[in-house]
């Protein structure tokens, strides 16, 4: 693939990306690299090793450009098309495990990243997780609600019930 070819295949992949990792990314060995590269396939993303001249060149134009500062050193670029806290989280993994990977910078929503802001994005909950907790929290106010209005209710019926069984039955001889 020629170097022209290489810029338009990395500009398709940074107009498709939903969020990006840039790491640095120190003797990695083809194990370790392997080994980033399932876990991000995990969280439907990927990892590139790609040359800073390139990656600046396919960046040219693009808000992705903004990174281009970062785009220094050995550098591993992570894309997603998926879910940005999932690819944030599995590229802290991934740093805090590996020595020979620091996490430099980020992209998200047209807005370049520090790498404590990536971290932070690592930190934050799943869609799940999240999800889960407003369905919870809007559910809590309605149950309480219900039990509130049986409350009288179930008590209607026991002081009822109560009286029911004080009462001689009616209509009994006696």
């Amino acid at each position: 693939m020629s170097k022209s070819e290489t810029v338009e295949a990395l500009k398709g992949v940074i107009v498709a990306q939903r969020g990006a990792v840039v790491a640095e990314n120190r003797g990695l060995t083809v194990a370790e690299i392997t080994a980033l590269r399932k876990k991000l396939r995990e969280v439907r993303a990927e990892v590139r090793v790609v040359k800073n001249t390139l990656i600046r060149r396919a960046s040219e134009g693009l808000p992705f450009e903004q990174l281009s500062g970062s785009f220094k050193g050995p550098t591993a670029i992570a894309f997603t098309q998926g879910d940005p806290v999932a690819l944030a989280k599995a590229m802290k993994e991934f740093a805090g495990a590996s020595p020979k990977v620091a996490l430099k910078a980020g992209y998200l929503d047209g807005r370049a990243l520090t790498a404590k802001e990536v971290e932070a994005l690592a930190d934050v909950p799943s869609r799940e997780v999240l999800l889960s907790r407003l369905v919870g929290g809007l559910s809590s106010p309605v149950r309480r609600l219900v039990q509130a209005l049986s409350g009288p209710q179930c008590k209607l019926v026991y002081a009822l019930d109560a009286v029911c069984k004080q009462k001689p039955a009616e209509g009994t001889a006696g």
